[in-house]
């Protein structure tokens, strides 16, 4: 499978970043060789009403149009609306742990063994019908890269007890029982845990460093730290789906089940 037309990851530190840093050093810099003696101010009021400036409009319109065209742009086709409503389980999180999963795989040539998302960064949900660019960018508008990491089976024995008290996961490979904040059981693709056999797990970068007070995965070996957007990810398998005419679709199935 060709994998090379995943968009492009955009810099942390992009052009802006890398200005505003220019423009600090220059107030450092210029701080040390001249002084002000005074100034003068005045306040100028924006309103709707206020004139617009044509020349500006000029510059900024194509601009504005061509990233209008491409947001609008569908991507895929949705069967139903997909969101985070429940609890721990949701269509939207088991969608995109499922989508993070086949892709990690696919990319990665290695068998991944469970897939979290956490549904808190999941910003928006998804509609029945058309999905275009921008509902992918609503959705994920964070920078957060996809990682995996090698966890042995009292770390998955941790993930899985956090996912039963904090309700706040998508999971794919991995099921879980529980009573209330309890965790009672849990499988890792139908199987129980193995104490001495290692997994695989893909997640985000973000939750890897001990993001949602996820700290136990930070001492996690990292495997594979991707320069892939988890944005980038999803559009790229959802554009796989649309090409195979196939309708974007999840359902709450009982991964995770609670008393």
């Amino acid at each position: 499978m060709n994998l090379i037309d995943i968009p492009q990851s955009i810099p942390k530190r992009g052009p802006f970043g890398i200005l505003i840093w220019l423009l600090l050093l220059g107030l450092i810099i210029g701080c040390g060789k001249y002084q002000t003696s005074g100034y003068t101010a005045s306040v100028h009021p924006l309103s709707a009403s206020a004139p617009l400036d044509s020349g500006l409009l000029a510059v900024i319109n194509p601009y504005k149009e061509n990233l209008e065209k491409a947001m609008n742009s569908v991507i895929g086709q949705s069967k139903k609306a997909l969101d985070t409503k429940g609890i721990g389980e949701t269509t939207l999180g088991n969608l995109v742990a499922d989508l993070q999963k086949e892709f990690a795989e696919e990319k990665f040539g290695r068998t991944v063994d469970v897939s979290v998302m956490n549904n808190g960064g999941l910003r928006n949900s998804l509609p029945k019908g058309d999905i275009t660019l921008g509902n992918l960018y609503e959705l994920s508008p964070f920078e957060n890269y996809l990682y995996l990491l090698e966890m042995d089976g009292q770390s998955m024995t941790t993930l899985a007890t956090y996912a039963a008290a904090k309700k706040n996961l998508g999971l794919s490979g991995l099921t879980l029982v529980a009573e209330q904040d309890r965790l009672l059981s849990f499988e890792i693709n139908g199987s129980p845990v193995d104490p001495t056999k290692t997994y695989t797990l893909a997640i985000s970068d973000y939750l890897a460093n001990g993001g949602d007070y996820m700290g136990f995965l930070t001492e996690q070996k990292r495997l594979i730290m991707s320069d892939v957007l988890i944005r980038d990810l999803l559009i790229y398998k959802i554009k796989e789906l649309n090409a195979s005419g196939i309708l974007l679709d999840a359902e709450i199935e009982g991964r995770q089940t609670y008393h």
